[in-house]
């Protein structure tokens, strides 16, 4: 996982690293929080481990001041040509604190800065509101519907997606170089 530097978030109360192994029970803590199996979901520890060391895939975890792990995000379907990057789940310990913002605005600058691809996109259940209020406000669009399988029944879930134009042109200016 090259090329992702510690650097200071939105806030100055956390910073944002790439997570290590170490960090997999803190994660998995931050998806049980109560109402996230019904909104972000949630694996295993051996599928965290396994997604971890896969090439096409980036964790990033937020810290707060003490260096303890305090939200993340998952990064999928990187490849050095990608033209679309997933943002598979995203997650934080306390909500209304700017941390989840936060980790998807470095997820956003990775996916179109770093990495250099053209689409952003992710799944979103429609009854999560909070969520889908955030990725609105960061410039996301809803862009179809995808049909899953939850506990082994048919459901549908929200598409949402941000282009590269798109996406420079909502970043404040003050980050435009």
């Amino acid at each position: 996982m090259t090329g992702i530097a510690p650097q200071p978030a939105a806030t100055a109360t956390i910073a944002l690293r790439p997570a290590t192994h170490d960090d997999v029970d803190a994660i998995m803590a931050c998806e049980r929080q109560p109402g996230y199996d019904d909104t972000v979901g949630r694996w295993s520890r051996e599928e965290h481990l396994a997604a971890l060391v896969e090439p096409s895939h980036r964790y990033i975890v937020a810290l707060d001041s003490h260096g303890t792990v305090i939200g993340f995000v998952i990064l999928q379907e990187i490849a050095p040509a990608a033209s679309a990057v997933l943002v598979r789940r995203i997650a934080a310990l306390s909500q209304g604190r700017g941390h989840g913002r936060a980790l998807l605005d470095h997820a956003l600058a990775l996916i179109f800065d770093e990495l250099g691809a053209a689409k952003a996109w992710l799944r979103v259940w429609p009854h999560n509101a909070r969520g889908m209020a955030l990725y609105t406000k960061l410039g996301m669009r809803e862009d179809g519907l995808s049909e899953v399988q939850r506990n082994g029944t048919p459901a549908v879930m929200t598409i949402m997606s941000i282009d590269a134009a798109r996406y420079r042109d909502c970043k404040p200016r003050s980050e435009t170089p």
